[in-house]
């Protein structure tokens, strides 16, 4: 069966070091041929034996493994990294520069609109924004982002999602960009999942941003991850007495670099800064579908987001002086896109 014997490890990928057996093996493509004794004298658990010709998972999708074109060099050899995916959309995408944008599922106004700066200026350099299809800064991300991103899930390819994280997938793949997963068909997220997904997102990237955390959250476990993997962590600063912004004073506290604009980002990543001239288009889907003017309910029905969502890049887009309100409920953009 195509995929062996990588389908049969990737079900122990986050517990056994597999890349360092596959190191002393020789490398992807002579471990997809060895056998089962040149495995065992490379140190990989007898017991393991028997996964290297049960193909005990089906991520689903499109398989992708070590040693196939698609596989992408920036899970080569990390620990614990994962040796299967199944892919929906544009795998090429796994081959260019990346930055991860996390944080947290209940954030602010601030937040949706620094997640949304950050990943626009990222996809502007040419590079792709990776996340987690979650609701809240993942979600700003993949919307914020001017051009692909990749979206990492915490359950199976296959498995049915809510319908607001359905929506944003469509969004994801109409946008050219990609959804991918270690996990099999019909695994459905649960809170050991998310910790498992957090060290694809983080391996995958030159650079994982972290946008508001609390003290514990998964985004700090993202950030974790990045560094274990020899990745650069960053940290949007906050107030002071905000909740949302305790993790990340925390890790700047522990030497994350501050994030003091998009630039920040992109220097840290080895990125070059956006084309000079005029954007093209602006980052914020809700701004992006303001037109001449509409009302929160138009917004929604236009970008597919929450009508809580909208209302609070209202808010944060009417801070920065981008959006006026008129009466009647109805707001209107101001000043240059």
């Amino acid at each position: 069966m195509s995929g062996l014997p990588w389908t049969g490890l990737s079900q122990v990928a986050a517990r056994v070091d597999l890349w360092d057996i596959v190191a002393r093996l020789g490398g992807a493509e002579a471990a997809s041929c060895a056998d089962a004794a040149a495995w065992l004298r490379a140190g990989l658990p007898f017991d393991l034996l028997p996964l290297l010709t049960r193909p005990h998972v089906d991520p689903g999708g499109r398989l992708v493994t070590p040693g196939m074109a698609d596989w992408p060099s920036a899970l080569c050899g990390v620990p614990f990294a994962p040796v299967a995916l199944g892919v929906e959309g544009r795998a090429e995408l796994l081959h260019k520069p990346a930055v991860a944008v996390v944080g947290a599922r209940a954030c602010t106004a601030y937040g949706v609109e620094q997640a949304a700066r950050i990943a626009s200026a990222v996809t502007r350099s040419g590079a792709v924004v990776v996340s987690g299809l979650a609701r809240g800064i993942d979600r700003s991300a993949h919307l914020g982002a001017e051009g692909a991103t990749i979206a990492v899930l915490g359950q199976g390819l296959d498995t049915p999602m809510p319908g607001w994280q359905r929506q944003l997938r469509e969004r994801v793949l109409a946008d050219g960009g990609l959804v991918i997963s270690e996990f099999p068909r019909g695994l459905t997220a649960d809170t050991w999942t998310f910790p498992i997904r957090n060290r694809i997102v983080a391996a995958l990237a030159r650079a994982t941003v972290v946008v508001e955390a609390s003290h514990r959250s998964g985004a700090r476990n993202t950030a974790n991850h990045a560094l274990q993997c020899g990745r650069i962590v960053l940290a949007v600063p906050g107030p002071l007495d905000a909740p949302a912004s305790a993790g990340c004073l925390d890790m700047i506290e522990d030497g994350a670099t501050m994030v003091r604009g998009p630039e920040t980002v992109l220097a840290a990543a080895g990125l070059a800064g956006p084309p000079p001239g005029p954007s093209r288009g602006p980052a914020d889907p809700v701004l992006a579908a303001l037109g001449g003017g509409a009302t929160p309910e138009e917004l929604a029905s236009r970008t597919g987001l929450s009508h809580a969502e909208v209302m609070a890049r209202l808010g944060a887009l009417g801070l920065t002086g981008r959006v006026g309100r008129l009466p009647g409920n109805r707001y209107v953009p101001r000043g240059p896109p």
